[in-house]
């Protein structure tokens, strides 16, 4: 999109200086235009952790260009080694939106399929160039069919404009380009449709305020900022035609975890029979969760509530202020969950469709053969993720107490005991479920069976027991070597 008359994109390689690349510093918008460089994978795990890039898209193709970081920094003997930890530190860095890992994955399995170390990181760059070039020409399709949406809704008002409501900034920059809840106002502006856009502030980052007004000002839309708490008000007068947000992760069933504060909007919009449409790249999908409820919620610096931060205009300068007494609690959740039956559609670069398991897999049927393959353990040289250590780096298959639910991830040991594993996992498991899960090291593996015996949050990490049901001779000689050499690691690294 255009910043003062200039195409930018929010990430990009450094044209000049091979091995950086560039971002805009969201966190000074919109009184400061500053673009920064990352030069390594701490810096581009910084940069997602701390916001200097945020939402789905950007945070997956940071995620990507971090990777090829990691592996440029790499000697040429230890890529392979080095992804695999920067995996593991990129995934930690922000929980909820499915992009970062999907991007952190699609490199990883790019890679895998070359053999020097050279053409393992020219394959890097290459594959996080591609995630980039993907965002921004799915954002774009986006475009093209949300336009249909709002082109039928001006013409029953004979051309009037078109008043549209969003929450939080799911526009240009948290993407790589035209944004996904913007596409189709973009658009719509480009085929001559009259739009006029309410802006949530969205609190307490207020990327509403700082980031979407900002953002269509810069292309000439009209825009109206509003509170968070007007949005009810607006669709009860008649003053709002369409909702259309965005969405950080949207379960193959279509539940939508988006921006804190948009449940409530399709509340409100469901009351009043105003059409709600969450508007999203395929990377979004996360083929594996069926149940919104189950989808990991950040949570931050209780800080973000009782500060703000702004311009002082006497003296021109960012400064940040208390809101709250001192001492106040505050709790800060980022973000809720809007269940399928709230949602009018799901506007994705393959077309508008219904938010529901069928509509979603009909339009990807090739994801639906993987998310089935996945509901059983695979055999352990077969499995995606497998690694040749299995020492910190583990395959695991949750399956609920129902029978139903599934997923499958990584996870890295804690601690071992004679029956059983504590884990980090990279989402909540609750107690009473099944682990199928690979132990071993480097070539010796094997797939056990436990319960999750325990779980809880420890420093904001999901932490979860698990006891073995059935180990066999073979099995309990494998885990036995695994106890050893993970008590062995950490005798080295106390």
């Amino acid at each position: 999109m255009n910043i003062n008359g200039r195409h930018f994109r929010t990430i990009w390689p450094d044209p000049e200086k091979s091995g950086s690349i560039c971002i805009i510093d969201q966190r000074q918008l919109p009184h400061q235009f500053v673009i920064e460089s990352l030069t390594s994978l701490d810096d581009s795990i910084r940069a997602i952790k701390d916001m200097h890039v945020r939402g789905a898209g950007l945070i997956g193709a940071t995620a990507g260009f971090g990777m090829y970081l990691a592996a440029m920094n790499a000697p040429h003997h230890g890529v392979d080694e080095a992804l695999e930890q920067a995996a593991t530190l990129l995934n930690k860095s922000r929980p909820t939106a499915r992009n970062l890992g999907w991007a952190v994955e699609r490199v990883l399995a790019a890679v895998k399929k070359v053999e020097e170390g050279i053409e393992k990181k020219d394959m890097a760059y290459k594959t996080a160039c591609d995630i980039a070039d993907e965002d921004a020409a799915f954002c774009r399709q986006i475009g093209v069919y949300g336009l249909k949406l709002i082109a039928a809704i001006s013409k029953e008002k004979n051309g009037e404009a078109v008043n549209i409501l969003t929450h939080c900034n799911a526009g240009w920059l948290a993407f790589v380009d035209y944004g996904s809840a913007t596409a189709p106002i973009y658009a719509a502006r480009d085929a001559g449709i009259a739009v006029h856009v309410w802006v949530d502030e969205t609190r307490p980052w207020n990327q509403g305020a700082k980031l979407t007004a900002w953002e269509l000002q810069q292309e000439g839309i009209a825009n109206t900022l509003i509170t968070d708490n007007t949005g009810g008000h607006l669709m009860q007068n008649g003053m709002v035609d369409l909702v259309i947000v965005g969405s950080d992760r949207t379960t193959h069933t279509g539940d939508v975890a988006n921006k804190i504060g948009t449940y409530l909007k399709a509340l409100a919009a469901h009351d009043n029979g105003i059409p709600f449409y969450v508007a999203l790249p395929s990377s979004t999908f996360d083929w594996e969760l069926e149940d919104g409820t189950r989808i990991p919620i950040e949570q931050r610096s209780g800080d973000e509530i009782t500060r703000i931060s702004g311009m002082n205009d006497n003296t021109g300068r960012i400064e940040t202020v208390r809101l709250a007494a001192n001492g106040t609690q505050a709790v800060n959740y980022s973000f809720d969950v809007t269940p399928a039956r709230l949602i009018s559609g799901l506007i994705t670069e393959r077309g508008i469709i219904q938010a529901n398991k069928e509509a979603i897999h009909a339009l990807f049927p090739e994801k639906k053969v993987k998310n089935e393959a996945r509901t059983t353990m695979q055999s352990t040289e077969q499995r995606r993720f497998i690694r040749k250590d299995a020492l910190h780096l583990l395959d695991y298959l949750v399956i609920d107490q129902h029978g139903l639910q599934t997923t499958y991830s990584m996870g890295r040991t804690l601690d071992v005991s004679e029956n059983g594993l504590k884990l980090e996992t990279t989402q909540p498991i609750s107690k009473g479920d099944t682990l199928l899960i690979t132990v071993g090291v480097e070539d010796d593996l094997i797939d056990l069976r436990g319960d999750v015996v325990h779980t809880e949050i420890l420093d904001g990490r999901y932490v979860t027991g698990i006891e073995f049901q059935d180990i066999s001779v073979e099995g309990r000689r494998i885990f036995k070597k695994y106890g050893e050499a993970f008590r062995s690691k950490q005798a080295q690294n106390p």
